[in-house]
């Protein structure tokens, strides 16, 4: 028995656009299976160390978890550059481009599952420590209940960045 494979090219660029997918959708599908979420040091999964990890604290440690999560920003940002040219990639093949989209869909649906299923649970999270914080305020002082309010805002806003670059990946998917 023998295989002829009439056009390398269009292989190679099918082979890539599966490869491709794979690396794309594995992980994040993962991560639909995976109910313990964290970052930095971080747990979000009702865990009552949370509160205290916040009041630990700092300016610095703030700007810190700012710049990690800047940094995750700019990672999309690469992965958005990827994309594209992984389209320009498989062009020149036949059929390459249909494969591709039909990857990118597909995983743009994974990545949007599993993301909207982890910001929900991190909001969660972090609407309880709040309430949490309130409920000490007097036990952890003013100065502290201030700085740790900030870093609960700052974790919002910069998730709410971050979420608003995974939206711009996944339009970049599906386009």
């Amino acid at each position: 028995m023998s295989i002829t494979i009439a056009n390398p090219l269009r292989s190679l660029a099918i082979a890539g656009a599966a490869a491709f997918t794979v690396a794309i959708a594995a992980p994040t599908a993962a991560v639909a299976y995976d109910t313990n979420i964290s970052f930095d040091g971080f747990s979000f999964n009702d865990d009552e160390d949370l509160l205290e990890q916040l009041i630990a604290l700092d300016a610095d440690d703030i700007e810190e978890l700012r710049e990690d999560m800047a940094e995750a920003r700019a990672d999309i940002t690469d992965a958005i550059a990827e994309i594209e040219e992984a389209r320009e990639e498989v062009k020149s093949a036949p059929g390459g481009a249909v494969i591709m989209k039909v990857a990118l869909t597909t995983a743009s649906a994974v990545v949007n599952t599993t993301t909207t299923r982890m910001f929900k649970k991190v909001t969660r999270e972090l609407a309880r420590v709040e309430r949490e914080l309130a409920d000490k305020r007097e036990s952890v002082g003013e100065a502290e209940f201030a700085e740790t309010t900030l870093a609960i805002d700052v974790i919002r806003e910069e998730l709410a960045a971050i979420q608003a670059s995974l939206i711009e990946l996944t339009e970049a998917m599906k386009a």
